[in-house]
């Protein structure tokens, strides 16, 4: 038995928050996003704001680098996580909840190393498994957290019946 127009509209739309996430990832691998160029950009930003020099400029750099992991990763994962509930639900499929929080674990694994590979063949990037660490790190933090926000969820309704 095939979908329906509207499951196959309404996957498509599940799932498009999760592809716009892998595309900005895309997007963020590539040259314009080298460190050099955000360098160049945090240096226009301290000028903007009044400074003319920054002493510790290549630090914030990396600093806002290795948050953009941590952050980018975790919200994929968790767009990851959305997308899958959507089509469960879309699809009436029971699935526990931990069984798509761990497949939204593997595709932002897949994701982050598929980048960094990518990245070690750009002579303005370098692709180190450290930063597949540290974004996988983001991913299952923000996956942790948002159990845990069911959990507390769940037993305040719960308490609330009762």
């Amino acid at each position: 038995m095939g979908l329906t127009r509207e499951q196959r509209f309404a996957l498509f739309f599940a799932w498009l928050p999760a592809a716009i996430g892998v595309l900005v990832i895309c997007l963020e691998s590539s040259d314009y996003f080298s460190a050099a160029n955000t360098r160049h950009l945090l240096q226009h930003l301290w000028v903007w704001f009044g400074s003319r020099s920054h002493p510790d400029i290549d630090l914030d750099n990396h600093i806002l680098r290795k948050t953009g992991h941590f952050l980018g990763y975790g919200t994929l994962s968790l767009l990851f996580y959305r997308s899958r509930r959507r089509s469960g639900r879309i699809l009436s499929l029971q699935r526990p909840r931990l069984a798509d929080a761990a497949f939204s674990f593997v595709w932002t694994l897949a994701i982050a190393s598929a980048d960094e590979y990518h990245q070690s063949f750009l002579p303005s990037r370098t692709g180190v498994p450290q930063d597949v660490l540290l974004d996988i790190t983001g991913g299952a933090v923000f996956l942790l957290v948002l159990q845990l926000w069911l959990l507390l969820r769940r037993r305040r309704v719960a308490f609330s019946e009762a």
